[in-house]
């Protein structure tokens, strides 16, 4: 069989498409998005130090002979659509942990939705792009090319928001190859992405205000439904600069949350909910998850302290009763003032007047602490950055604060890891707006 001349092409036949190998797929997406992938390799990752690299060739050492995080990432996630479309679960859950594994079930969901969500060659094609640009805004150089273009400094935006911006100074071309109607879904899907982000909320790392732009999908379910499937196959590969046989952090629970995330955005859209109560059911089924692993059930809807202790087990990823402890431990250890500053911030839910704070990378920060001494620290850095008044705009209903250069400058080092006391001198990080009343 003569190969595909182009990724379009391939997109008519996906049974083709994905009958192809690792290298001849991989090669085929960067003949189509060589300037895009190539981006990617200037993007900033976290590694686990004590990773250990499959035998196998990573998708960018099979294109560049060098292995480059962020490339990985994203064809990773290009990679988990094949073996979904190709039915392939035990490549997909490949070396997830037992205890953590998807469950057959759940795979079988995600196929389904795969099938009804992207039926015909146009669309696919839209998913293969949309999973390509989703975190060009992570290489640096876009926002200077935007900065260059328009005298405007988006650099302290999130990626999300920076690809927006970047689409609108004509910096996203593979865009226009795409015609009026999925070009349309795919900028919706972008919009979305710069105010709402799913895994921000399967993780509780934003705030109820962040659901209330849900309501712009209100009868656009198919660019809703796009941005979903995109997402499911960002987690796929999110663990992908690591390990690129299969989709390792696609796991069980972090599938629930996603599908939990999901249902409180439907609920949304669809006026069911509130945008609080859709914010809390992802809260309370975590809680609900937490508990079937031994821990106690956290009153998430009526006391506000259990709400934010299970808000930083969602930001900490907790899946088990022993971490679910600690992360227990170190809340109640902290100063009355601090505990009772960082509760307060992790109920507001943002509001013209009362902004929430959103501590954007705090999942990545909280994956790199070991000790209850470190968590603590964290906790009582957390504490200043979410309960420091907003000094944005004030229409404001949602600031972010990145603390990803703290987490690069100070929770990396050696010197965090012998003294954790050394986040209570680092400055709390700077305003951006995130989303206006």
């Amino acid at each position: 069989m003569e190969p595909p001349q182009s990724l379009r092409e391939a997109c008519i036949r996906p049974d083709s498409l994905f009958a192809l190998s690792e290298q001849a797929l991989v090669h085929l997406v960067y003949k189509e998005f060589p300037s895009e992938i190539d981006r990617l390799r200037r993007a900033y990752s976290i590694r686990d130090p004590e990773w250990t690299p499959p035998s196998t060739p990573s998708p960018s050492y099979i294109l560049y002979q060098e292995n480059y995080d962020e490339v990985n990432r994203t064809l990773v996630g290009f990679l988990a659509l094949r073996w979904i479309h190709n039915a392939q679960y035990e490549v997909f859950v490949g070396s997830q942990s037992p205890e953590l594994r998807l469950t057959k079930e759940s795979f079988d969901w995600i196929r389904s939705y795969y099938v009804q969500a992207i039926p015909d060659a146009k669309t696919l094609y839209a998913l293969i792009t949309s999973i390509i640009i989703n975190d060009l805004g992570k290489d640096p150089e876009l926002a200077l090319d935007h900065q260059k273009l328009t005298g405007e400094d988006i650099s302290n935006l999130n990626h999300d928001h920076i690809l927006l911006k970047a689409y609108g100074a004509g910096l996203v071309p593979a865009l226009e190859r795409h015609s009026a109607q999925e070009k349309d879904d795919m900028v919706l899907a972008i919009e979305l992405g710069a105010f709402f982000n799913f895994g921000q909320m399967g993780q509780a790392e934003n705030a109820p205000a962040a659901l209330s732009g849900l309501l712009r999908m209100e009868g656009r379910q198919r660019s809703f439904q796009l941005r979903f499937m995109e997402q499911l196959l960002d987690i796929a590969g999110a663990a992908g600069h690591m390990d690129w046989t299969c989709a390792k952090k696609l796991n069980q629970p972090i599938f629930e949350s996603y599908r939990n995330v999901y249902d409180a955005c439907e609920g949304v859209i669809d006026g069911r909910f509130s945008s609080r109560q859709g914010y809390d059911l992802v809260l309370i089924r975590r809680a609900e998850f937490i508990q079937s692993k031994g821990f106690r059930l956290l009153n998430v809807e009526e006391d506000q302290y259990e709400r934010a202790l299970m808000q930083l087990l969602c930001m900490g990823n907790v899946t088990t009763k022993e971490t679910a402890d600690l992360y227990e431990a170190s809340l109640a250890s902290l100063e009355p003032e601090a505990k009772n500053a960082l509760v307060y911030a992790l109920n507001v839910d943002g509001s013209v007047g009362e902004p929430a704070i959103q501590p954007t990378y705090t999942p990545a920060l909280l994956s790199l602490i070991k000790t209850q001494k470190e968590l603590t620290a964290v906790f009582e850095y957390l504490s200043r950055v979410m309960s420091v008044k907003a000094r944005a705009d004030p229409s404001a209903i949602l600031v972010e604060r990145s603390v990803l250069g703290v987490l690069k400058r100070h929770v990396e080092s050696d010197e965090f890891r012998e003294d954790p006391s050394i986040l209570g001198h680092v400055e709390v990080p700077d305003d951006v707006t995130a989303l206006t009343g």
